[in-house]
């Protein structure tokens, strides 16, 4: 039994040291030196789920009881929501990950219910107080900004206002007060 104690105390201890390591070396692992992301590796193990939005695209039915569309996905470092908690806004490093999946809906006993099915795209955020990269149209208001394609961990973006699924301004320019984060959904998470 003690083993095991001992056992389980190394495996936390090693997840909480990928946390801090992952946020304080955020700009030597995750980003060159040009600014390129990279997705991290097994963020969805081993990072804080904040939360998940359901979403309907435009062309979807509205009506009450239509299935949800995408799913949305968030995650952040342990670190990174632990500093939110205590201050109110993410540290310099921090990295929000949004993965995007389509979703499925079935009759079940309990009612109509949609679940996320296949991976649609992951979206990644970068907080750069410091304007490290002033020149790469990935970077802006204090974040880099990535889109990844399934499967993939080189970032698809080369300018965060462009256009599609790559224009990140036209989708967080909402909540451009809140530092471009849609924090209204994380609230049980980081409780502000």
């Amino acid at each position: 039994m003690k083993q095991l104690a001992i056992a389980a105390s190394l495996l936390l201890g090693s997840i909480t040291a990928f946390a801090d390591i992952t946020i304080k070396d955020t700009y030597k692992s995750l980003v060159d030196k040009k600014g390129n992301i990279t997705l991290p590796e097994n963020y969805r193990q081993n990072w804080t789920f904040l939360g998940t939005y359901f979403v309907k695209g435009a062309g979807d039915s509205m009506a009450e009881g239509a299935p949800s569309h995408d799913v949305h996905t968030v995650y952040t470092q342990p670190d990174a929501a632990a500093y939110y908690r205590k201050h109110g806004k993410f540290p310099d490093g921090a990295v929000l990950l949004k993965d995007v999946n389509g979703t499925k809906s079935e009759p079940l006993t309990t009612g109509l219910a949609s679940y996320e099915d296949a991976p649609k795209v992951t979206f990644m955020m970068v907080k750069n107080s410091k304007n490290r990269f002033p020149n790469n149209k990935a970077w802006g208001e204090g974040w880099g900004w990535a889109l990844f394609n399934p499967g993939e961990n080189k970032s698809q973006t080369t300018n965060w206002q462009g256009e599609g699924f790559n224009n990140c301004f036209g989708c967080h320019v909402p909540v451009k007060n809140q530092d471009w984060v849609y924090t209204q959904g994380y609230k049980t998470v980081l409780g502000k």
